[in-house]
């Protein structure tokens, strides 16, 4: 067995507090990150896919045959082993000899405890390295080359982890020539698409004012391909009438695991009939993992929609889903028309284009983005940016607030709020941008709108800011989102209200803030599936992995945060109390040392397994108006799904324990002690069932 690094004591670093915008030196213990990095990851999921662990022991069991009916020993390698799982799986199937590579050192060490629980000592040996710096021979990892390959290097977009580069070097250096790879081949399949509500996170509309004066976005982001990223999410949490299939899925890209056929750079280039009249905004893209030899044990992530069988429900997953590449710009077809789909890879990226059938352009080099907002913005944000009910409600309040002598400080990041101020009529406007790509975007926006005479950008943080830089006159409107690029949690955004604290002495007595008043809100849920990623395992397939257990369990109380950030909308989960207000953050006062406490109780209202508490931040942006970034509306109906904001990240409170909660026989609530400490900008949560 290898050996790896314990590393013990403790160390300083430095963080920007996201609450407070303070620079931070903290200690603390060096194993610190190791643990953040298993609390973060999605090995629970991972194995909590059992129609992926049941397909990979099926084909594995498969593959050992087949090496013994050949009159050979089978030497199964599992790279990225994580828990062991494979490689227990290829001991259990009969396998002679494995070799598990786990470069990741904690979980590197959980595998060994792991696999000596299960009795596999003598048969498995775990090697913490890359598979890369592996070293075949008899002083080496391996004492002769394995001839099963079973592995799991595969991400969203198949190949974004590394697989390519991981099966070349493997088949050419750790494994014979004769040798059977587990998968065996992956498919990659693709579907054009238009959708109106997904082109909103892909390019910036033009802003309607009630005046006319309309905002115009960069002219360099109306042909750029957007950021390189993929963006992933889950198709399945598409309604139908959210998006409008151009083509039928198309089988475009096909990945065989042989030394003799993986290629690093490949394009092809299909014709598909045009289903019916539309504009491509995307292609939407699955994959297929042939698992045997035989292909006839498939394994994919194809979206419920999709499904061959309208019976069938795929296996929900999240370590695995679905995602959307987007086109430079939307091309027009009609039904029955023939449109050329292209798809290409490189080592580690997929990318797509569609032309016209007479267009014999070359498209297999990669796509370059160019436009600074599409590098700088998130998806996720383009799509805020684009939501036409926000809009209308902040041009409503600002016309009301706006005068021909207002002067106007914006804080928040890359945010439009003060072209729209401006051209609404301020006299002049401040927007406080101290990130070089913010500043950067709001300066080619402020350009293009030809608002230089009426807007300036200070480049500094609010804390820098001096007279001079608002000209040596007193603000009457500070406004805000409030958008913050380091927040991760809904209320890392409240340094809006220690940005306001320290502009104090920079604005007049009067001076109008917006939003003024921020409210933490809950509710408490049942999820469908997003409880998986945290639900202990125990047994798996037949096997003990209960130390994983205990890894998860000790790295989640290193976890720096008391609620994990994640995008509900596509995370279904019906509510079990009603919705409720926690704290209230009064922007329009200065922020004091006080703390700010609440403490209660809510009642259930309907049974089911308590799972954990959504949060999310609102918004008074003035008496009548409110800015949302979680619930949009409150339960009616408590078995129907919860509607959340699809362009804010919600938190998510995840019980210890899940409660099953039954409101027939008892009398259930959940305790709730929640407090915002100002000097750190810490919100300590406290919930439990009773």
């Amino acid at each position: 067995m290898s050996t790896t690094t314990q590393i013990t004591g403790d160390a300083f670093f430095s963080r920007m507090n996201p609450t407070t915008g303070a620079i931070e030196w903290m200690m603390q213990d060096q194993e610190y990150d190791y643990h953040q990095e298993v609390a973060r990851s999605a090995y629970a999921d991972m194995l909590h896919d059992h129609e992926r662990n049941k397909k990979y022991y099926v084909a594995i069991q498969e593959a050992v045959k087949i090496i013994h009916e050949r009159g050979e020993k089978a030497h199964v390698l599992d790279i990225g082993t994580g828990t062991g799982l494979l490689s227990m799986m290829a001991a259990q199937a009969g396998a002679d000899m494995v070799t598990a590579c786990e470069a990741f050192v904690p979980m590197a060490h959980t595998a060994v405890k792991i696999v000596k629980l299960n009795g596999f000592q003598d048969k498995i040996k775990v090697v913490s390295k890359r598979s890369t710096e592996m070293i075949v021979g008899p002083d080496g990892d391996m004492p002769f080359k394995a001839n099963i390959l079973a592995t799991e290097v595969f991400d969203t977009e198949l190949i974004g982890e590394g697989a390519l580069p991981t099966y070349k070097h493997a088949l050419e250096h750790l494994l014979e020539d004769d040798c059977i790879t587990v998968p065996s081949s992956a498919t990659v399949i693709a579907q054009v698409v238009e959708s109106e509500m997904i082109w909103k996170w892909h390019k910036l509309l033009p802003i309607k004012l009630p005046n006319g004066d309309d905002i115009i976005p960069p002219a360099d982001m109306e042909s750029c391909p957007g950021a390189p990223s993929v963006h992933d999410f889950h198709l399945d949490e598409l309604r139908c009438d959210q998006f409008q299939p151009i083509t039928r899925p198309v089988e475009l890209l096909h990945f065989p695991f042989n030394k003799y056929n993986i290629q690093m750079h490949r394009s092809n280039t299909v014709e598909v009939k045009v289903l019916q009249t539309g504009r491509c905004h995307a292609v939407f893209m699955w994959w297929d993992l042939q698992m045997d030899t035989k292909g006839e044990v498939l394994l994919s992530t194809t979206p419920y929609w999709a499904m061959p069988s309208k019976d069938e429900w795929p296996q929900w997953r999240d370590h695995w889903i679905q995602a959307a590449y987007y086109l430079p710009k939307a091309v027009y077809f009609q039904k029955d028309e023939t449109l050329r789909l292209s798809g290409s890879h490189d080592d580690y990226c997929i990318w797509f284009d569609v032309k016209q059938v007479d267009d014999s352009t070359v498209t297999d080099e990669r796509p370059i983005c160019e436009s600074l907002a599409s590098m700088v913005w998130s998806r996720q944000r383009i799509g805020m940016l684009n939501d036409e009910t926000r809009q209308q409600k902040y041009t409503k309040v600002l016309r009301q607030l706006i005068n021909a002598d207002s002067l106007v400080l914006s804080v928040s990041d890359n945010s439009l709020l003060a072209l729209m101020a401006a051209k609404l009529g301020a006299k002049k406007v401040f927007t406080v941008e101290n990130r070089s790509g913010s500043h950067g975007v709001i300066d080619v926006m402020v350009r293009e709108n030809s608002l230089q005479d009426k807007v300036k950008i200070l480049n500094k943080r609010v804390e820098d800011l001096i007279e001079e830089d608002l000209e040596d006159q007193k603000v009457s409107i500070v406004i805000g989102e409030p958008y913050f690029m380091n927040s991760v949690v809904p209320w890392h955004n409240i340094y809006f209200w220690y940005a306001r604290t320290k502009l104090d002495p920079y604005l007049t007595p009067d001076c109008q803030i917006t939003p003024r008043l921020g409210l933490l809100r809950a509710i408490v849920v049942e999820f469908e599936h997003l409880w998986k990623i945290r639900a202990p395992i125990g047994e798996l397939e037949g096997f003990d992995v209960s130390p994983f257990d205990e890894l998860i369990q000790k790295s989640m109380e290193y976890s720096d945060r008391g609620a994990e950030p994640h995008p509900l909308w596509e995370y279904p989960c019906r509510p079990l109390t009603q919705d409720i207000d926690l704290l209230n953050f009064d922007f329009s006062k200065i922020l004091t040392e006080k703390m700010l406490r609440t403490s209660g109780s809510v009642a259930f209202q309907s049974s089911g397994t308590c799972h954990g508490v959504v949060l999310w931040m609102d918004y008074k942006v003035d008496d009548n108006t409110t800015i949302q970034t979680g619930l949009l509306d409150s339960p009616s109906n408590y078995q129907d799904k919860l509607n959340w904001d699809p362009h804010s990240q919600q938190g998510v409170y995840f019980l210890p324990e899940n409660a099953k909660i039954n409101i027939d026989t008892q009398q259930p609530r959940l305790d709730y002690n929640v407090t915002f400490e100002p000097n750190t900008g810490d919100v300590q949560l406290y919930f439990k069932v009773v």
